[in-house]
C-alpha cells in the first residue's frame, strides 16, 4: 500500500504492507552510490539480505551506529561526517536509514544538510522509528538534549513488517506510540485500543498493521504534538538524582502518564484515569514511580527544563488539545503525589471494572 504524506512544504511516499525487496525491484537504484546507515544490531541481522537486493554491489557503503535509540547525537554525526569526507562530490547518493529512531533522525539530518547530492529513503524497523520518520524534522542531540534541528521528510518511507523483530518490551514501547495518538488526537481511537488489546496475551498475539492508517493520519495532522507529549515530564527524570535508574522507555512512559494527569487536574475533564493505569498494568507496563527518586528532586528537574525553555502540551480533554503551558511548582508536586496515591490505591485493590 502507498500513501502520499505531506508535512509543511515536504512530501513523502509511505509504503507499507509490502516488502523492501519488492520496492527495490520496482525502483531502480542504478547509477546511485548506496550509503546505508544502520545500528549494529540490524547490521548483524540483515546486512547480507539487504546487500543481495542491490544490483551494483561495488557502489555500496555502510555506516554502523550504536544500538542506542539516541544515536542521533553530535558525536555520532561528527564520526559520520568524517567517514563521508572523502566521498566523491560528483556522484549521486541514495542515503538509506535502516533501524531505530536515532538512525532515522541521523539519516534525515545528513540528507538535508550534507553537500553530497542525495535522495533519502528510510526503512524504520519498529513502530516508534516509523513514527519518528513522520515528524517532518530531524534533531541532533548533545547530552540528551536537542541542539540542532532541521525540517526534512524522506522521499520514501518503507515499513516492512517482515523485517521488524520487536516482541515483549519492544512491543510495549511501540504500543505507547498508539496510546499517545489516542490521548492527543482521538478518544475513540483510545477506546478501540482498550477493546482490541485488553490483555497482555492479546497485545502479544495481535499485529499493529490494522492501525497504521490511523497512526499515519494522526501524525500528518498533529505529529509533533503526539511525539512531544510527555517530553517535559520525561526530561524531569533525566535531571533528577537517580534518574539513571530508569530506562529511556520507562521515562517516556511515566512522562506521558504524569502529563496526562496534570492536564486532567488543570482542566477537570472526564476520564477514568485510575482504570486507565490498571489497563496499562495488565498489559505489562512498568508504571511505578521509583522510590529512589525523591519527589522534590524530580520536580526540581522539571523546573530546570522549564527554565531552559521547555513547555508542556495541556489537553482540553482526551483527544483534544488545549494549549502550550508551563506547569507550576505546586501543580507538579500535586500531580506526582496524586499519581503515587493512585498507584497505592490500585495496588491495594485492583478494580476489574475498567
Amino acid at each position: 500500500m502507498e500513501k502520499i504524506y505531506k508535512k509543511s512544504r515536504f512530501q513523502s511516499t509511505i509504503i507499507y504492507g509490502e516488502t523492501f525487496a519488492s520496492q527495490i525491484k520496482h525502483n531502480s537504484t542504478n547509477g546511485k552510490h548506496i550509503f546505508l546507515i544502520t545500528n549494529q544490531r540490524y547490521y548483524d541481522l540483515f546486512s547480507e539480505k539487504l546487500v543481495q537486493l542491490f544490483e551494483n554491489k561495488q557502489a555500496l557503503d555502510w555506516y554502523i551506529c550504536k544500538n542506542d535509540a539516541r544515536c542521533n547525537n553530535l558525536n555520532e554525526l561528527e564520526n559520520l561526517l568524517a567517514f563521508l569526507a572523502d566521498f566523491n562530490l560528483q556522484e549521486e547518493y541514495l542515503f538509506l536509514g535502516v533501524g531505530n529512531e536515532g538512525v532515522i533522525q541521523l539519516t534525515n539530518f545528513l540528507h538535508q544538510s550534507a553537500v553530497l547530492k542525495s535522495t533519502c529513503w528510510l526503512l524504520p524497523l519498529s513502530i516508534r522509528s516509523f513514527s519518528k520518520s513522520l515528524i517532518g524534522s530531524a534533531q541532533i542531540e548533545l547530552k540528551n538534549r536537542p541542539v540542532l534541528q532541521i525540517p526534512v521528510l524522506a522521499e520514501k518511507i518503507i515499513y516492512d513488517r517482515t523485517l521488524t523483530t520487536d516482541q515483549g518490551e519492544g512491543k510495549l514501547v511501540d504500543f505507547l506510540v498508539f496510546i499517545r495518538c489516542g490521548l492527543v488526537s482521538s478518544h475513540e481511537f483510545l477506546r478501540m485500543l482498550f477493546k482490541n488489546y485488553s490483555t497482555q496475551t492479546r497485545l502479544n498475539q495481535q499485529s499493529f498493521n490494522g492501525m497504521l492508517d490511523e497512526m499515519i493520519r494522526y501524525y500528518e495532522q498533529s505529529g509533533n504534538e503526539i511525539d512531544q507529549f510527555g517530553k517535559l515530564f520525561e526530561q524531569g527524570f533525566s535531571e533528577s538524582v537517580n534518574g539513571s535508574l530508569l530506562s529511556s522507555h520507562m521515562k517516556r512512559l511515566l512522562g506521558c502518564l504524569l502529563q496526562l494527569l496534570w492536564s486532567q487536574e488543570k482542566n477537570q475533564f472526564s476520564f477514568h484515569y485510575k482504570n486507565f493505569i490498571i489497563w496499562l498494568i495488565r498489559l505489562g507496563f512498568p508504571v511505578d514511580f521509583p522510590e529512589q527518586i525523591l519527589v522534590s528532586d524530580y520536580v526540581e528537574g522539571v523546573l530546570k527544563c522549564i527554565d531552559r525553555g521547555q513547555t508542556a502540551l495541556c489537553l482540553k480533554e482526551i483527544g483534544e488539545i488545549d494549549s502550550i503551558q508551563l506547569p507550576t511548582t505546586e501543580e507538579l508536586l500535586m500531580t506526582v503525589e496524586k499519581y503515587k496515591t493512585t498507584l497505592l490505591e490500585i495496588r491495594g485493590h485492583i478494580n476489574d471494572n475498567v
